[in-house]
């Protein structure tokens, strides 16, 4: 057996001596499987460790927009077609005998897309302002309202009441505390307790609606609603757009009614506003046979139907959107705007002179026994919102 052994590993020393480069290569051959099997066996426990953190993704982004939908369905805002609104604040209880009227429509912005901000639904980046920035927002609109407390009424747009983005701030109650001396009333166009745009940033929740401030107290305070709406599931998470109805009794037995629209945005080809026009032109309409004096004013999203770009000033590019068919209203219906300086401007980007486009959308229209005296834009330079402030001054015949 010893002799054996022996025989053996002399072989192999001679083997070792003689083919030492096969044996190298046999062994680097044996370390190359052997590695490859560990790493094969050890790839595809990763791979399942890998497909099972996918799945569990897929599976929690599936669940969590089944969640968010049927969040956004049971508390979805379904307001009335027609809803009695509160009438707040002290205003002239005594008969209206005059006959010349100021007006002022302005779209806030809800405090927070003054000349610093960006907005991602309209291309920009932003989804919310600062704290310091809503605060210097808030400042700079109620300071301005608070400068024009002389006019009779005050159209506003886009209030924000407990929003998310606005650190849940009351500027309903924030403008009537501005305003002690005027009736107001208020009507939401925008109910949604989780927006959850961005993906990765939500909104969050958002309550804001439209005002109609008032001098004399309104004997009647509606919200309309409007009923023009996305597809579901992307309707629970939109606007639900309207417009707010005021009645001021006259002297002559005749009312005053004033109309505070905003109607919809992110509307390619213009069907919603399709849908929602008839509706405020029909009841505008139906005032006036009545003998009333109708006002309707606010942020239409769309151009008046003569404007036109190149006569506005040229501090910004001038663009137009979809125009308000002229068609709508018989021709004795005025549509009265300041055709020289913008109203709105573009909110892709901060605000930039001599690059950021601007249009008109905020105007009034007016019942054919109603005479206009003055229209202006009082231009804030975008500073507290995207939209500038608009004056009016009327007579009734």
């Amino acid at each position: 057996m010893k002799c054996l052994t022996r025989v053996k590993v002399i072989y192999l020393f001679k083997f070792s001596m003689f083919d030492h480069e096969r044996v190298t290569k046999f062994i680097k051959h044996l370390f190359f499987l052997i590695s490859f099997r560990i790493f094969q066996k050890k790839s595809k426990t990763l791979m399942k460790k890998l497909l099972r953190v996918v799945l569990l993704l897929v599976v929690l982004v599936a669940l969590y927009f089944v969640v968010i939908i049927a969040w956004g369905t049971i508390t979805d805002y379904q307001p009335d077609d027609i809803t009695n609104l509160e009438i707040q604040g002290n205003a002239k209880k005594l008969p209206v005998i005059d006959s010349t009227f100021t007006f002022l429509t302005w779209n806030v912005g809800y405090c927070g897309l003054g000349a610093e901000m960006d907005f991602f639904y309209d291309g920009g980046k932003s989804v919310r302002p600062s704290t310091e920035r809503v605060k210097k927002y808030t400042a700079g609109v109620i300071h301005f309202i608070q400068s024009v407390d002389s006019l009779d009424f005050i159209f506003l747009q886009e209030v924000d009441k407990n929003s998310a983005r606005t650190g849940r701030q009351d500027e309903t109650e924030m403008v009537r505390n501005a305003m002690p001396s005027f009736a107001s009333s208020f009507g939401i166009n925008y109910n949604v307790q989780f927006v959850p745009l961005p993906f990765f940033n939500p909104l969050g929740k958002v309550e804001m609606g439209q005002m109609i401030l008032s001098k004399y107290q309104p004997v009647e305070s509606q919200r309309y609603s409007y009923h023009s709406s996305y597809a579901w599931p992307k309707r629970l998470f939109m606007l639900d757009r309207c417009f707010v109805l005021s009645r001021i009794k006259l002297q002559n037995g005749k009312e005053l009614v004033l109309m505070n629209t905003h109607n919809s945005a992110y509307d390619a080809g213009g069907k919603l506003r399709e849908m929602e026009m008839p509706l405020i032109r029909d009841l505008m309409l139906k005032e006036y046979e009545k003998g009333n004096y109708v006002v309707a004013g606010g942020d239409w999203n769309q151009n008046p139907p003569s404007f036109k770009t190149e006569e506005l000033n040229k501090t910004y590019p001038g663009v137009d959107r979809v125009f308000l068919d002229g068609s709508l209203f018989p021709d004795n219906w005025q549509i009265v705007y300041d055709p020289h300086h913008p109203t709105n401007r573009e909110i892709d980007a901060p605000l930039t002179p001599g690059k950021t486009e601007v249009t008109i959308i905020d105007f009034f229209v007016l019942s054919p026994n109603i005479d206009a005296e003055n229209i202006k834009v009082i231009s804030q330079n975008f500073q507290n919102s995207d939209h500038d402030p608009v004056y009016m001054r009327i007579k009734i015949r």
